[in-house]
């Protein structure tokens, strides 16, 4: 080749690279500064449909978030596939195209898993079951729960923190069923086991005032929703009566305010001497048998 030919070449399809790279990324940034503001907009028009109160500000923002991580994504994905078809344009190689095309096809055919986890990742964002910062647990399989804070939603997976940390990814594909325990309000409720009978209805109170109580003191009121504190009788067992205190409380108080309740119920049976096992309960008095008329007493069994 020679230089007019390379000079030629370098003002013909080189300048074209040059300007068409510059004009993408330019594209690629506006797109970028402009998917905050889309995004919002779209939420204050879904907002003005629905009933005022029913889409808090903080599922707001945790949907906003979820959803501008997602379009960026898709944002610099599109940049990418973008870029490759301008060069295959600049440099002719749209039969290289086809060739991958067929490719393409026929990973697509053996990988239909994969093509579902993707489908699936669109309905999640599209009926937003969950988004990120959610407590959520997902069903992956039979029998096989996954339970944790959701902190990516991709299309094709999603990855969730549990309580001791772990990091579980899950294929969008395989999530048959989620419950959201955060979606715009939680619930703190306390398990407890009430071992005497005679001391449960003398329990029941004391949760409900422990419960009350709670939504008064002045570090927890201006905290806390304005709720009834329900108490409920779950069972009846070997080890007693069990019950279940529950009381509505912010999402992001879940585990704190159970935390304090299950803490202050701790202090407060302990106080009114009633037992919640075994461990905490004193024995019973003994109780005296006496003997029949005209049974022989131990004195009667000794003297033969």
């Amino acid at each position: 080749m020679s230089l007019n030919e390379l000079l030629s070449w370098i003002v013909t399809h080189g300048l074209a690279l040059v300007v068409g790279g510059i004009i993408l990324f330019a594209l690629y940034r506006f797109a970028v500064r402009m998917t905050h503001r889309v995004v919002v907009g779209l939420l204050q028009v879904q907002n003005a449909t629905l009933q005022a109160g029913s889409d808090p500000a903080e599922e707001q923002q945790k949907r906003a978030v979820t959803l501008e991580v997602v379009l960026g994504k898709l944002i610099r994905a599109g940049f990418l596939v973008a870029l490759v078809i301008l060069v295959l344009g600049v440099f002719d190689l749209w039969q290289l195209l086809a060739g991958l095309g067929l490719v393409a096809a026929a990973l697509t055919l053996a990988g239909q898993a994969i093509v579902l986890d993707y489908l699936m990742g669109i309905l999640i964002l599209v009926e937003g079951p969950f988004y990120k910062g959610d407590w959520i647990a997902v069903q992956a399989a039979p029998g096989a729960t996954t339970e944790g804070e959701v902190e990516e939603i991709g299309l094709r997976r999603t990855t969730l923190r549990d309580g001791v940390g772990a990091l579980h990814s899950v294929s969008n594909g395989l999530i048959r069923l989620s419950s959201n325990m955060t979606r715009v309000y939680s619930i703190a409720a306390v398990d407890v086991q009430i071992l005497r009978p005679q001391d449960l209805d003398r329990a029941i109170a004391v949760a409900g005032r422990v419960g009350r109580a709670l939504g008064d003191d002045p570090a927890w009121s201006g905290r806390l929703f304005e709720s009834p504190i329900d108490t409920w009788v779950t069972a009846l067992t070997l080890d007693g009566a069990a019950i279940t205190i529950r009381r509505r409380v912010p999402p992001d108080l879940r585990l704190a305010a159970t935390s304090e309740l299950r803490r202050r119920l701790s202090v407060a049976f302990a106080a009114e001497s009633i037992g919640t096992g075994r461990w905490d309960t004193p024995p019973a008095p003994d109780v005296s048998v006496a003997t029949a008329t005209g049974s022989p007493g131990p004195e009667d069994l000794s003297a033969d």
